[in-house]
């Protein structure tokens, strides 16, 4: 196709203080993740002080644009828009656990790791019991309440049926 020719494409790299004079003249950012589009706030981008988009997005922003002037963040974007969610609104993913919590886990969103990592999807059925037993107030109690009941109840029935048959 090129045969031996290379080409180079133009450093869209912003320097820092034109990223900070970007960001600082609009809250809405406009993001390029992998070729996914995306646009969303500072503030949800930051939510997560401790987060890698906090750092990208801080004073000093530490993105590249691309040729249009977005934010452009070289990582596949195929999951970040559940990522996205979680920030704006904390609801969880109900497709493509693993793959969004790798992306959380990239991303250093630790509540969202947190609450993936609680998900049957990811950890399996020990957890989904987990997860039950702790929505369940008294759980092990009561079905030990339930187990002696229904001993009982067996008991008295067999013995109510061998003392009709002695009769």
């Amino acid at each position: 196709m090129f045969r031996g020719r290379k080409m180079s494409l133009p450093d869209y790299k912003m320097t820092g203080k034109q990223a900070s004079s970007a960001i600082s003249h609009s809250p809405v950012v406009q993001l390029n993740v992998g070729g996914h589009l995306f646009s969303s706030t500072l503030s949800t981008l930051r939510k997560h002080p401790d987060s890698k988009l906090a750092e990208l997005f801080s004073i000093q922003p530490k993105v590249s644009t691309d040729a249009q002037g977005r934010f452009f963040i070289d990582r596949d974007g195929s999951h970040f828009g559940a990522v996205l969610e979680f920030l704006r609104s904390e609801k969880l993913p109900t497709e493509n656990i693993q793959q969004v919590y790798k992306e959380a886990v990239h991303y250093n969103i630790k509540p969202l790791v947190k609450r993936l990592e609680e998900t049957p999807e990811l950890f399996g059925e020990l957890v989904g019991r987990q997860q039950f037993l702790s929505r369940v107030p008294h759980y092990k109690e009561n079905i030990e309440v339930c187990c002696r009941t229904s001993l009982s109840k067996q008991h008295h029935e067999e013995r109510g049926t061998r003392q009709t048959g002695l009769v």
